[in-house]
């Protein structure tokens, strides 16, 4: 698969350059599957650990109220030990829609949208398969990659990708993609968890739609820093020129030693002291 991005003025099919953080999620993707893929059947302890890290809705039930949260991150790590194609799909679709979507965000928005669409789908999973009592064991990246896809094709629909030699509209590759899942959810088949997949896309037309892909936790936290450093230093401002007007009329001596440890600090602050 390649693709050509209209806002791309060479217009020319690619594979896209490795961005850091995709880079990353592939080797972790590979290390945690390939052990399960070539072991499972002969590793006494590998399924265990393979259900431990699955999202098993079994155990939510059963465990309650000591849940193993940490099955909402590692099962979209965590690929079927006996169907390759489903790790081989998910690198692919990372890889060609992971790094187009880096390239765009940068690799920490990347890397909190990619997060995201792995614990918030996997959290509607499992909601749903206790309110109906479904025995559910979900592992895989797709509802994250899904994610990816709708993102990048609302984003850019126009956009063509070579699908089997033949160019597409993106646009019309995620809209196939979800009514897929819409099929194997209504009629019940295939196994997956279709919900995820669902719950990946939803999310990834939400955040795309709305601008919240560019949401940074980080950033925002670092501008209200600065916004009541602001405001500080404008109420400190404030109380000095109150201070100053106390002294012109009644003296220094009306003022207490809070005030006039105040006074001393701004003194020091203005002339470049701690």
């Amino acid at each position: 698969m390649s693709y050509s991005d209209p806002a791309d003025t060479a217009g020319q099919f690619a594979l896209p350059r490795m961005t850091p953080v995709v880079k990353a999620l592939l080797i972790a993707n590979l290390a945690l599957a390939l052990p399960f893929l070539f072991f499972y059947e002969f590793v006494p302890f590998l399924p265990e650990v393979h259900r431990t890290l699955s999202l098993d809705v079994a155990a939510w039930r059963e465990l309650a109220p000591w849940l193993p949260v940490w099955q909402l991150a590692t099962y979209g790590f965590l690929h079927s030990a006996h169907e390759p194609m489903h790790l081989l799909g998910n690198l692919i679709g990372l890889y060609f829609f992971g790094t187009w979507l880096e390239s765009l965000l940068g690799a920490r928005r990347f890397l909190l949208v990619y997060l995201a669409g792995i614990v918030l789908p996997g959290l509607v999973q499992l909601l749903v398969a206790l309110l109906f009592g479904q025995p559910l064991l979900v592992v895989g990246a797709s509802g994250a990659v899904l994610l990816l896809v709708v993102a990048m094709a609302t984003l850019r629909p126009q956009a063509l990708v070579i699908v089997l030699f033949v160019p597409v509209r993106l646009w019309l590759v995620a809209t196939v993609y979800v009514l897929l899942d819409l099929f194997g959810l209504v009629r019940g088949v295939g196994g997956a968890a279709h919900v995820v997949h669902l719950g990946g896309a939803a999310l990834g037309f939400a955040l795309a739609k709305t601008g919240a892909l560019w949401w940074d936790p980080w950033d925002a936290m670092a501008d209200r820093k600065r916004a009541r450093a602001h405001q500080n230093a404008l109420d400190d401002e404030a109380q000095l020129d109150a201070l100053l007007e106390r002294i012109h009329q009644r003296g220094i001596a009306s003022l207490s030693e809070s005030e006039k440890a105040f006074l001393k600090r701004m003194s020091a602050r203005r002339s470049g002291g701690l």
